[in-house]
């Protein structure tokens, strides 16, 4: 089954981070969409490769460190009285963790939890077109897919 990403909302808590990547850290009253986000990627990450080959060892040997989540990279048409990109700017600015909701258009249940911070958010413009935003959220810790 494919999702649509047409209807997808990316939400903003206004509350401080309080679970890790659990949806119960999103406050429906305290949650802000951000508005006119135009395409998203992320969450994505990896994890480092720990080498653990000794002077025995007959080939490399290798271990999983913890997985880093990544980022969320937005690009976003630049409203100066959307909510929920004043929130972004504001907690970019004063190092804030918060919580963050991708909710997919399909159903109410199907999202991606995490907490991070606002790592970025840049804006341009070019001669003859809008001014667009650029928003990067740094994810801190677990992401959890909710599918019920």
């Amino acid at each position: 089954m494919a999702y649509q990403s047409q209807g997808v909302k990316l939400f903003w808590s206004t509350l401080a981070y309080t679970t890790n990547g659990s949806t119960a850290g999103i406050n429906a009253t305290a949650t802000q969409l951000v508005g006119e986000v135009t395409d998203f990627t992320g969450p994505g990450g990896a994890a480092a490769v720990i080498d653990i080959t000794h002077l025995q060892s007959t080939a490399k040997e290798k271990m999983i460190g913890l997985r880093d989540e990544g980022q969320v990279s937005m690009s976003l048409n630049f409203n100066a009285t959307d909510t929920g990109q004043v929130n972004l700017i504001a907690d970019r600015a004063s190092r804030t963790k918060r919580n963050a909701l991708i909710k997919f258009a399909d159903s109410d249940t199907n999202a991606v939890a995490f907490g991070g911070y606002c790592l970025q958010f840049s804006i341009s413009g070019a001669v003859d077109n809008k001014i667009s935003a650029n928003a990067v959220i740094e994810i801190d810790g677990a992401v959890s897919y909710t599918t019920a």
